[in-house]
């Protein structure tokens, strides 16, 4: 090995220690200010206000001084903290009022909520640092006319729905577009603060380590939940399932690219308490959007390998067939897979609770299409209720919005900007995916490779989960899509500072020596 290879070996590893190492120290912060916050709920009886003071003056000060701070703290945050109380077991972690205006359970007359305030903070930060030249020129990154185009979408439906008057509602508008808003928001930060290896690495290192976190809490959760005299619903947040869908994505992809070093083994070892938490979270959509982020896996394999990844699949058909076969009428956290199935095949052979779930969803759809039918070319626009053919049952009582945002998300973009919105929906999904695949191809590390299936996956697990269980008004999940999508930015750029991937005479193979599975780049041969 030469000198240059060397140096080149030093420089990865000491970059990949220090994106660990920040990571770990971002996490230890988030968990230490959400238990001190968290207690202080508890301590106060639900006065938060008298922990806004220090975590806020020191947040600012952290954030102002480094925006990046600002982008890692709001996605750790948004990972940790549920935006949805989980009826029956109440976790801390969902007591903390992250995503609620400060208006809803404070006397501040602000209708920003922390984390709104946390990303303005930020991207402030970013404008102020550019305005004297302290960071790179802005740079729209390989999504930027999708995601304008997305964010434009919402500016119409707003237009839309403040024109057609009649019970248009303010507060109803800043919900929906709140969602959208972040993925926007948030995914232009990231292009244009994270530029580097270990920035990029320190995400990732966030979202393993953070979703592990959340794993354990769910089967926490579920131990409380057989120690008391009720079977809840949920033992988790309903989105969480997005979470460990695409920790388990990622170990396979992981798996295949034959990446080694810490954060493999990390992901590895957290394969068993993330899908055990997967199945008791009892989430019917969770495995339907594994089932597709899985699939993207297997035509990201097939595309280099097609005998390996047939064979692979084959072998895994016949094992969920040998696993349905067993469990088919089946109850229980082990047979929730089988029971997506059964669903489908016989839809007669559900539970009641899952019965009167799809009804209620049945007569959704059913408005939804009249909806279009009636406002084909505008949608009824952000902020005004859709029209109502056939009423549900009843309204669910935590659904305050029911009325305006549907269960089915992705057609609530057409219902908010009419065909428009849908089509800006899915430019930017296709475009997602097919760069992500792309990238996947073009990159010579394993674990940039690996990163650059990161937004792909959840993007297709996000549009799953989306289409069966909200998800795009969301603002936590948003808040996590718009980062990752921006991590595209800085992979893309390394990609084109290399040629095709072919055979060499010089080349590093993955060892140990790259730490976390980097292939040292590919020097050029030198003559004489």
């Amino acid at each position: 090995m030469s000198a240059v290879d060397i140096g080149a070996w030093r420089a990865s590893g000491a970059e990949l220690g220090r994106a660990r190492r920040i990571s770990l120290s971002v996490c230890g912060v988030v968990l230490v200010v959400a238990g001190a916050y968290a207690a202080t709920l508890v301590a106060t009886e639900g006065e938060p206000l008298l922990a806004v003071p220090l975590v806020g003056a020191l947040v600012t000060l952290a954030v102002l001084t480094r925006p990046l701070l600002g982008l890692y703290l709001l996605f750790a945050a948004a990972i940790v903290f549920e935006q949805w109380p989980v009826a029956g077991i109440e976790p801390l972690t969902a007591q903390t009022h992250f995503y609620e205006n400060l208006s809803q359970f404070s006397d501040a007359p602000l209708r920003l909520s922390a984390a709104d305030v946390l990303a303005l903070l930020t991207f402030v930060s970013w404008l102020l640092r550019r305005a004297v030249g302290a960071n790179a020129p802005a740079r729209a990154g390989p999504f930027g006319w999708g995601v304008a185009a997305y964010l434009l979408a919402f500016v119409l439906g707003t237009i839309i729905g403040v024109s057609r008057g009649g019970k248009w509602d303010l507060l109803a508008t800043l919900n929906e577009v709140r969602g959208p808003v972040y993925v926007c928001l948030l995914y232009f930060l990231t292009v244009n603060l994270v530029r580097t290896r270990a920035q990029l690495m320190v995400v990732v290192w966030e979202f393993v380590l953070l979703v592990g976190l959340k794993a354990f809490q769910a089967i926490g959760n579920y131990a409380q939940m057989l120690s008391g005299p009720e079977r809840l619903e949920a033992v988790t947040a309903h989105e969480d399932v997005i979470f460990f869908d695409v920790a388990i994505a990622l170990a396979v992809v992981m798996a295949l690219l034959h990446v080694r070093g810490k954060l493999f083994y990390v992901v590895l070892a957290l394969q068993p308490v993330v899908f055990v938490a997967e199945l008791v979270t009892t989430r019917r959509v969770a495995f339907a959007a594994l089932a597709a982020a899985l699939a993207v896996v297997a035509f990201m394999s097939a595309v280099e390998r097609p005998r390996a990844t047939a064979l692979a699949l084959g072998i895994g058909v016949l094992a969920f067939g040998i696993y349905a076969a067993s469990f088919w009428d089946q109850t229980g956290p082990l047979a929730e897979p089988a029971r997506v199935l059964r669903e489908v095949v016989d839809p007669y052979s559900i539970s009641d609770r899952d019965r009167s779930s799809n009804v209620w969803r049945d007569i959704e759809n059913a408005n939804i299409a009249y909806t279009v039918r009636q406002l084909p070319l505008t949608g009824v626009g952000a902020g005004q209720e859709y029209l109502f053919q056939r009423e549900p049952p009843q309204g669910p009582g935590t659904f305050l919005y029911w009325r305006l945002t549907t269960h089915n998300a992705v057609l609530w973009t057409w219902l908010k900007a009419g065909p428009y919105g849908a089509f800006a929906f899915w430019f930017l999904v296709g475009q997602v995916v097919a760069f992500g695949l792309r990238l996947y191809r073009r990159l010579d590390d394993p674990l940039l490779r690996a990163a650059a299936a990161f937004p792909a996956l959840l993007t297709v697990t996000q549009v799953v989960f989306s289409s069966f269980d909200l998800g795009l008004t969301y603002s936590r999940t948003m808040i996590v899509l718009g980062v990752t999508l921006g991590l595209a930015a800085p992979l893309a750029v390394w990609s084109s500072e290399r040629a095709p991937r072919q055979p060499s005479p010089v080349m590093v193979g993955r060892s140990s020596l790259a730490g976390d599975g980097a292939r040292v780049r590919r020097l050029p041969t030198v003559s004489g």
